[in-house]
Order: structure tokens, then sequence, then C-alpha cells
């Protein structure tokens, strides 16, 4: 057989079996609806067009299928002994349509530990716009990276330098709203605590050296965590030789500890967190700014291999836009510079 002749051959043999399913698909429509009317009605095309697609089934089958009684349209001994396997057919066919489409548009988005569901609702929203069915995951930096990494791992925001960003925002230290706190310029307030006290409020900047242990001082120093968002160089070294410029000891800066641990060592024990705006008012912190400490944080949504086929540029550009929001960051300067036309 010649080459071309297989081709052919291959083309004639994908006709009949398209032809098939849509035959068993109309036949399958007429016996549960009792009626060719219907059955078109259900299945969304002319009439004609079913029972032509009925007729060709039952040449194919070499017999009726299908008669009609007091009852309606009802299948034949030959249409009773064939419709388990033309259901079944039917199923199978419409179960690979559903995977396929899945494959294409499902698009795990791994996110920093802490992202606030109810922010989330519109990036779904927008996702669906462009046909892509989104699952959120939350996990570690590290953990992300990893993830996106694997075939099929979706997109992630990982860490990276500021002037790198797609998305950014400044970090400063988180205090509780309620405490009488040495290191507040403002000093406390009429009932011993801040003198401003709503959570999220930025009462003044908070300078290093106010956290530094003077002569005569005892008992545990206060310490400036730095969660593990932000054990990175461009975070996490500029931060130790600030504070050590400071006069702190060593031990006064901690980093990577879980964001739990953290939050109880602010409320329990007067601690700072090294955080953004928006993950202090989760936590009902008070928030401000660090004097002679401009350091922020920078992600890059990474887009794994898995995800390319479904993840283009404008897909890309718009989940940037409304993840920004979400979490309580801004465009950094990836992002602005390519929406620039």
């Amino acid at each position: 057989m010649s080459k071309t002749e297989s081709v052919t051959l291959m083309r004639e043999r994908y006709n009949r079996s398209v032809d098939l399913l849509l035959h068993l698909r109309a036949w399958c429509a007429v016996v549960d609806q009792r009626s060719f009317t219907r059955a078109a009605a259900e299945l969304g095309v002319p009439q004609p067009v079913v029972s032509r697609r009925v007729a060709a089934l039952e040449k194919h089958l070499g017999g009726r299928l299908v008669v009609r009684d007091p009852r309606g349209v009802v299948p034949t001994d030959r249409g009773r002994a064939v419709l388990p396997h033309a259901r079944d057919l039917v199923v199978r066919a419409d179960q690979l349509l559903d995977l396929g489409r899945a494959v294409g548009s499902a698009l795990t988005v791994w996110l920093p530990e802490g992202a606030p569901a109810r922010g989330l609702v519109p990036v779904r929203a927008a996702a669906e716009q462009v046909g892509l069915d989104v699952s959120f995951e939350v996990a570690g930096p590290d953990d992300r990276s990893a993830a996106v990494a694997r075939a099929g791992g979706g997109v992630a925001l990982v860490p990276c330098s500021p002037d790198e960003a797609d998305l950014g925002g400044p970090l400063g230290v988180a205090a509780p709203p309620d405490r009488s706190d040495p290191a507040d310029p403002a000093g406390p307030g009429p009932a011993g605590g801040h003198a401003a006290t709503r959570a999220g409020s930025a009462p003044g900047r908070l300078h290093l050296d106010q956290l530094r242990r003077h002569r005569g001082e005892t008992g545990r120093p206060r310490r400036l965590h730095l969660g593990a968002e932000d054990d990175r160089p461009w975070v996490r070294d500029v931060v130790r030789r600030a504070a050590a410029r400071a006069g702190l000891a060593p031990g006064q800066v901690v980093v990577g500890r879980a964001t739990l641990t953290v939050v109880a060592d602010v409320l329990a024990r007067g601690d700072l967190w090294l955080c953004t705006p928006g993950e202090a008012a989760a936590h009902d912190l008070v928030w401000r700014e660090v004097a002679d400490l401009p350091v922020a944080r920078g992600y890059r949504l990474a887009v794994g291999r898995g995800a390319a086929a479904s993840v283009g540029a404008a897909e890309r550009r718009g989940l940037v836009a409304t993840l920004g929001p979400a979490l309580g960051l801004a465009l950094g300067p990836a992002a602005s510079a390519e929406r620039r036309p």
C-alpha cells in the first residue's frame, strides 16, 4: 500500500469514527426522549438531522434500532442489545472531552502563606474570563519555587529583588496597638498604650537604635523578626548591617521563624516583626516605617512548563494585575515596563 493510500484509509476510518459518535449520541437521545423531535431539541440540531444520523447508524449496524408504538419511539431487540455499549461509548467520549479541556484550562496558583481568601475572588473571576479554571495553594517561598518547577506546576509568586519584581511592597515593623512601647516616638497614650491604637495605623517612624539595650538593663532584649519570605539577601543582609550600625546585638535579629510564632512573640514579649502593612493589619498590629532602612519585598510571577500553554503574556499580565490588590502589593518595575507600549 502506498503512502497516499494509507493516509486516505486513515482519514476514512477517522471520519467514520467521528460520525459513529454523532450517530450514537443522536440514537441514545431518541431512546431517552422516545421522540425524534424532543431528541433534536435536546441536542440543539434540526429534527431531520437526528433522523439521518439514526438511519445511518442502522445502516452501519445492519438493521432497525428503533420502532414507533403507542408509547413513542422504542428500541428494537437489536437496539436493546447494543444500547448499553452505545451509552458506554458516549459517556467515555464525554469524559475524554472533559479531560482534554481541563488539562488546558486548570491552573494552580501558588501564593505566600496568609493570602486572604476574600481578596482572591477577583483573581478567580478575571481568570475565568480568559478560560482559566484557577485553584489556589499556599506554601513557603522555597516550596513554591519547587512546585512551579515540577511538570504541571502552574504559576507561583516567588521572591526576587525589588528592582526585578512584578509585584512589591514596602517593609516596616509591626507591634501591638495596645501596648506601651518605649520605642514609639509618640510615647504612651492616655491609657498606657500607643498614641495611635488602630491596627494598621502609622504612629511614627522607628529607629533601630531604639531597640538597643542600654547599660544596666537586664532581661531579654526586644528582637526584630524576619519571616521566611524575607530571608533573602536583599532584605536579610541589609537589615543585619543596619542593626549592627545601630548597636544591636547579633541575636536581636531573628530570621526564618513561622509567622504564628513571630506574632506570638510580638504580642507576648513586645518584639517587632518586619512585614508589609497588609500582614500587620491581618493580625491587628500597628505598622510603621523604619528610618534609614529602605527595604522592600519583591515577587515575580513564575510560569511553570506545564502552564506555559495556557498562560501567555496577556494572561500573565492579568494575573499580576489582580494579584497585586489581593495581596496588598503594587506593580513592580518588571510589570510596569511590560505594560508600556
